[in-house]
């Protein structure tokens, strides 16, 4: 049973501490470093379902096979083709995705940017991540000469750790999905809100962090993703105007996971 908690407008769902990347499944033992994984193969499971909530307060059953689900597979990848003990970036861990052969993955990644935190003021990121997931939001809304997919995805990388979140615009429901162990207490937590409360959703998330593990990073990298082929060709001006050190996937240097 996942422990419900509320905090404004922000419903959260504590799974117990042995469902979790590094407890669960067959292929736990790889489960310390797969974080990326997981999350890339949870989104790409949930743009192939319908409508993973219609309540925000309500806990979809479906989470707990959907992460479960995604804990294996994430952990079969790392330990079928990732070396020991190696964080891998997202470019590195979408190839090792799409190159295994018992997954079937259709996510792209659109864009990649970057932002930077002061350690001293870590509730100001939650500021600048809610710009930045407002703005996306809304070019990718407009459809500039596409065909809107039902989902955007975001996988928000920070302190060595990859959270991935989910935007479904068919419900107008935004999810923080993270398969980490949180504390000697839980496991995975799930966490939602409208898209309208998205900011609220970015700052319990910063909390979080300084909550359960005592982090401020330096650094937040975002990784947008959905299923339209070629969309990495799409940069619409008013997201490359707006997002720090834009760059397309390929250019992308950075090695956290």
């Amino acid at each position: 049973m996942a422990l419900h908690e509320e905090i404004g407008n922000v419903n959260i769902w504590w799974f117990p501490q042995d469902f979790c990347q590094s407890r669960f499944g067959d292929f736990r033992q790889s489960g310390t470093n797969s974080c990326t994984l997981i999350s890339l193969i949870l989104a790409d499971k949930v743009s192939k379902m319908p409508s993973l909530c219609q309540n925000v307060a309500e806990f979809p059953e479906v989470a707990w096979d959907l992460i479960g689900e995604s804990i294996n597979d994430g952990n079969n990848v790392y330990h079928d083709l990732i070396s020991a003990n190696l964080n891998i970036n997202i470019p590195d861990a979408l190839s090792a995705i799409r190159s295994h052969q018992k997954i079937n993955f259709r996510l792209e990644e659109w864009f990649f940017t970057q932002v930077g935190s002061d350690p001293l003021s870590p509730m100001i990121v939650g500021v600048e991540l809610s710009r930045i997931f407002t703005t996306t939001l809304e070019v990718f809304q407009q459809g500039d000469g596409w065909d809107v997919p039902s989902h955007l995805f975001a996988a928000i990388v920070a302190d060595c750790r990859t959270v991935m979140v989910t935007i479904d615009l068919r419900t107008s429901i935004a999810a923080i999905i993270d398969s980490h162990q949180h504390g000697s207490d839980a496991g995975a937590v799930f966490a939602q809100s409208t898209i309208h409360y998205i900011s609220d959703l970015m700052f319990w998330f910063i909390s979080m962090l300084d909550h359960i593990y005592s982090s401020h990073p330096a650094i937040f990298e975002i990784s947008f993703l959905c299923s339209m082929p070629d969309v990495a060709l799409r940069i619409p001006p008013a997201v490359e105007q707006y997002a720090n050190d834009i760059c397309k996937p390929k250019e992308k240097t950075s090695k956290l996971t």
